[in-house]
């Protein structure tokens, strides 16, 4: 089948090498370990499509990567699969900026995506932290979300037509160039929160937005939790609101400590709010504040430079979670009524379970989508801990998957979120376009 394959992609674009396919049978934790046969990495649609049916007649699992950076093991192989890798499909067409869209190929990188937005006066919808590595594909295959998603929506908002190549080895194209499609059903919708069981999204049309003139930043310091949520349902109805980003104080000693971004204020939960618009927030800004009862004065940024200190606070988490080595991830959906007791049920469930280990909570308030981070927790405690963890997002009404997708970590407490027969009716969308469940089989389902 390999030999098949290569005269497809090439040989140069196919590999067997035990130490290529150990490093791509990881996950972005470093916590979680599969096992794969073959990398292959298509240069075009019609290559990944006849990948995959070759694949599918010979009876052969296949996981999809893109920029591997998954947080809930999306990519790790479970069956001696064949990785099918993305990064080749990385063209990225010129920006219409008239209709505010750019068509792109699935592996293309979301910092690429973001500068040529940028380029061409506009602004690209989703951001995160893994914007040099993550790929839109991937991206749009968890329905990613983000730093902006409270102004702009998640991935599948942005995406306004996609290339996938089927199960079957078939090419489904959709796109359309006018803004309202109703012509049946709407199937890019359905591929996107897949997480690449029901086909590898190959390109996609993306949505662009005007990219706002003024900005203004602050960072407002808190003791209390239960106070930081208050101020942030009063900043999410604002007009202009473009972030609202919570951070635990525990995650801002961190950074100051091992990178040097000591917090711009002080506080057990700090809140990270910018407001952008065509014309200057500031005083508007001021206004909010004032009702707000911090533990000191805000941090305010009106200029870029400024700004960019403040968000450092923020988006320097992700560098400093590993001080104490893979930490164990909860990707977690809240009422933002139920943060303080889960934060406070979160904190007493690690001193029974995994009295040495660090909590850090950060993430985006104004939705309740957050983050728990559990530092300095051994395998054997994590087994122990995550059921429970679990249990506990449930009791607090909570979803056990905000962005980061379900995965094969989560697959078997899908059943917390989503009741039978929704599950039943996915698992029916699975069988119809993948009937032998070759493609993505550790994913989604138990």
């Amino acid at each position: 089948m390999l030999r098949a394959v290569s005269s497809v992609v090439g040989p140069s674009h196919v590999s067997t090498d035990p130490d290529v396919l150990a490093g791509r049978s990881v996950d972005h934790t470093g916590r979680y370990r599969g096992r794969a046969s073959a990398l292959v990495r298509p240069g075009s649609a019609d290559e990944v499509a006849e990948v995959l049916r070759l694949c599918r007649d010979a009876g052969t699992h296949v996981t999809i990567q893109g920029g591997r950076t998954s947080l809930v093991a999306g990519t790790v192989p479970e069956h001696d699969d064949v990785l099918l890798s993305t990064e080749r499909l990385c063209a990225i067409s010129d920006v219409d900026a008239l209709e505010r869209r750019v068509a792109v190929e699935g592996g293309s990188a979301l910092a690429a995506v973001q500068r040529a937005a940028i380029k061409a006066g506009l602004l690209f919808g989703v951001d995160l932290a893994a914007r040099d590595t993550a790929t839109v594909g991937g991206m749009a295959s968890t329905n990613a979300g983000g730093l902006r998603t409270l102004r702009y929506g998640n991935m599948g908002a942005q995406v306004v037509g996609l290339d996938v190549a089927l199960p079957d080895g078939s090419l489904m194209r959709r796109h359309s160039r006018v803004r309202a499609d109703n012509t049946g059903y709407d199937l890019p919708s359905l591929f996107v929160g897949a997480e690449g069981t029901l086909g590898v999204i190959t390109a996609l049309d993306l949505r662009l937005h005007p990219d706002p003139s003024h900005r203004v930043t602050a960072v407002c310091g808190f003791d209390d939790l239960a106070a930081l949520v208050d101020a942030g349902r009063l900043f999410r109805d604002l007009d202009a609101i473009a972030a609202l980003e919570l951070v635990d104080g525990r995650a801002a000693a961190l950074t100051g400590e091992h990178l040097g971004a000591a917090a711009p204020v002080r506080g057990d939960w700090l809140l990270l709010v910018e407001l952008a618009s065509d014309h200057d927030q500031t005083e508007r800004l001021a206004e909010a504040l004032t009702g707000v009862r911090t533990c000191g004065e805000p941090a305010v940024g009106v200029d870029p430079v400024a700004q960019q200190r403040l968000w450092r606070v923020r988006e320097s988490i992700a560098e400093v979670l590993g001080v104490y080595g893979p930490p164990v991830k909860f990707d977690v959906a809240l009422p933002i009524s139920a943060v303080p007791a889960f934060a406070r049920g979160a904190d007493a469930l690690l001193r029974r379970r995994a009295p040495d280990a660090i909590g850090v909570l950060f993430g985006h308030i104004g939705e309740g989508n957050l983050h728990l981070n559990v530092l300095r927790c051994g395998a054997e405690q994590e087994r122990d801990l995550y059921a429970a963890m679990m249990d506990l997002i449930a009791a607090s009404g909570g979803n056990v998957s905000s962005e980061h997708g379900v995965g094969s970590r989560k697959r078997k407490y899908v059943g917390m979120s989503r009741e039978g027969a929704d599950i039943a009716a996915m698992r029916t969308l699975k069988t119809a376009f993948d009937p032998t469940g070759y493609l993505n089989a550790a994913v989604l389902f138990d």
